[in-house]
């Protein structure tokens, strides 16, 4: 029997380790996606991180490892320390984001609120716009 889950083709690695399993994640392009085992059927969280995995198809393995891995990685780690800090408000999440959206044609249960698609400084003004375009289409 194969146990494998996999999102997208791209293999899933559960983890059980408390932060994963209250829903951080990472993404090795190349290799998986590492979610908590309580996270593994978290659809918002899945479509972000393969949001990583098409970054690195977008822009290549070279650049993913040189400037979003760091910069993705240095903003996790600032939120641990500050507060005020907004991981997917960071320009490489907010991104990926963006690109799995597109990705999965825009779906209509999409988390905005958790996973922006846009830079964002008013989120609420980001839903506003979202719902009223929705509703026109």
């Amino acid at each position: 029997m194969n146990d494998i889950k996999r999102f997208e083709g791209i293999r899933i690695y559960p983890l059980n380790i408390r932060r994963f399993n209250r829903g951080s994640a990472f993404t090795l392009p190349g290799i998986g996606i590492f979610v908590g085992k309580e996270q593994i059927g978290n659809m918002g969280l899945l479509r972000h991180e393969f949001g990583h995995v098409l970054q690195s198809r977008q822009q290549g393995m070279l650049y993913f490892w040189i400037l979003i891995a760091p910069a993705s990685l240095w903003s996790a780690f600032r939120t641990s320390f500050d507060k005020n800090h907004i991981h997917m408000h960071v320009r490489t999440e907010w991104t990926a984001n963006r690109l799995a959206y597109d990705y999965f044609r825009q779906p209509s249960d999409w988390d905005f609120v958790n996973y922006p698609v846009q830079e964002t400084r008013n989120l609420s003004s980001q839903n506003k716009t979202h719902r009223s375009h929705s509703k026109n289409t």
